[in-house]
């Protein structure tokens, strides 16, 4: 989603092409391979005459193994005296939630062998998580103070999860904030370790661009326009989200879900862009990731996917376009991503009364959205869907992704419900005298409650079981 001037003064961009729109928690670590188990020791020959044969060798010490269980005390060797205990195994690199090693058994008459230790991960999200979340990147600048009380006060009207965008470089030519470098990995972290120190959830929306991406431009880094292949392209890309998400997670900022592209409907990383972060005319990239060459698309994804794995492959994976009314196109983004091999963990629409819904029909803009929801669930069972962006109709969004089938609805998350603009603004829809839907406004380090933020109350205590 980008922004136009906010109507209280807020400074923030909004903007998208055509109809477009606007522009989850960690979950537990794969397995840990289990250890193998240690030979047993030979037997000690029996003794002649009464004295006692030779020591049974060690077992062999298991290798790595998540959670080992202890081995089993090997067997006496025939009047020989004990051999050594098996090793203990090693401990098994991050996975979720490690299983049971295999026992390393022990040399004849040893000892047990110790168990090994649990592989590292995140913490596991609930199975059946509903993440009640809301994008407040535009909030980087406040004092801490602030910060402070919006976190808190989303908490108590029941949010328990954050989502922030981050750019490669805001401060390059055609970058966001030139200034200040607001909405780049470092700052990322600093925000991102506030929340996850609240209690909240956390998911990092890559824009893979200096600047805004949309389906109306998805800009190629400054320092990635030298590059001449789409291989070199793909592995700058991987290196950068790994190298974003390595920092992220040592600084206290692990992300719960990360995005990979923000509305990459047309595709992701095409155009070359002025310095307002807009595609200058006849610049396309040489080399880009348009849908018009989906191996080309693949291969980003897949890079994209593969950094956040190498790094912790507990956190969730997604992808995201801006057709929350429109299963059929939906259908065929997904499916041409999955033929390419990038699967994700879920998958994020933006669902905005005014550009994927019917300004003129709040149950005409619901259907479009149960649709198109209803039918992706059925149809990809192994994914799990979210809101990704909304602004009006907040209940009833909401209510459209809790509902859906064996807990498939991940969440949604409200976008820039502390400023506003037009993604936010009343619809012809509206009560006559709603003039915005943002939820807050800020007045020096508090946030003051508007009318929308009372719909959460009810929020909070039906979607109790899953938040």
């Amino acid at each position: 989603m980008k922004r136009v001037p906010l109507l209280l003064g807020a400074a923030a961009l909004w903007g998208c092409a055509g109809t477009a729109g606007t522009e989850s928690s960690g979950g537990t670590g794969t397995t840990g391979a289990a250890g193998t188990t240690g030979a047993a020791g030979t037997t000690g020959a029996a003794g002649t005459t009464g004295a006692a044969g030779a020591t049974g060798a060690a077992g062999t010490a298991g290798t790595t193994g998540a959670a080992g269980a202890t081995a089993a005390a090997g067997a006496s060797g025939v009047a020989g005296a004990s051999g050594a205990a098996g090793a203990t195994g090693t401990a098994g690199s991050g996975g979720r939630g490690g299983a049971t090693g295999a026992a390393g058994t022990s040399g004849t008459s040893g000892t047990a062998g110790a168990s090994g230790t649990a592989g590292a991960g995140g913490t596991a999200l609930p199975a059946n998580i509903f993440m009640l979340g809301a994008d407040i990147t535009d909030q980087e600048p406040a004092p801490s103070a602030a910060q402070d009380n919006l976190l808190s006060q989303m908490k108590g009207k029941g949010f328990n999860f954050v989502r922030l965008r981050t750019f490669v470089d805001p401060k390059a030519a055609d970058g966001y904030d030139k200034t200040n470098g607001y909405d780049d990995i470092a700052h990322t972290v600093t925000f991102g370790k506030k929340i996850k120190d609240a209690g909240m959830g956390l998911l990092v929306d890559f824009h893979m661009s200096d600047n805004w991406a949309d389906p109306g431009k998805q800009c190629v880094p400054v320092a990635w326009q030298s590059l001449t292949t789409i291989a070199d392209l793909a592995t700058a890309l991987h290196d950068y989200t790994k190298d974003a998400i390595t920092k992220l997670v040592a600084g206290g900022a692990r992300p719960d879900m990360v995005q990979i592209g923000n509305e990459t409907t047309p595709g992701m990383l095409i155009h070359r862009c002025d310095s307002g972060g807009q595609p200058m005319s006849g610049m396309n990239n040489p080399i880009t990731g348009s849908t018009s060459n989906w191996t080309n698309l693949g291969m980003l994804l897949k890079a994209g996917v593969a950094a956040v794995r190498e790094v912790d492959s507990g956190i969730l994976v997604s992808f995201h376009i801006d057709r929350g009314n429109a299963f059929s196109t939906t259908k065929n983004w997904i499916d041409n991503a999955v033929k390419q091999g990038a699967v994700p963990d879920a998958f994020g629409e933006s669902c905005y009364q005014q550009y994927q819904g019917d300004v003129n029909s709040i149950p005409n803009t619901v259907n479009g959205w149960m649709s198109t929801f209803t039918q992706l669930v059925s149809t990809y069972p192994n994914i799990k869907f979210f809101a990704a962006e909304y602004g009006p109709l907040e209940r009833q969004i909401n209510d459209v992704v809790f509902n859906l089938p064996n807990n498939q609805g991940l969440g949604t998350f409200d976008w820039e419900p502390t400023s506003q603009g037009k993604w936010n603004a009343a619809q012809p829809t509206d009560p006559s005298g709603t003039t915005t839907h943002a939820l807050f406004q800020r007045s020096g380090n508090t946030y003051n409650a508007l009318a929308d933020l009372a719909l959460y109350d009810q929020m909070k205590i039906d979607y109790a079981p899953r938040l």
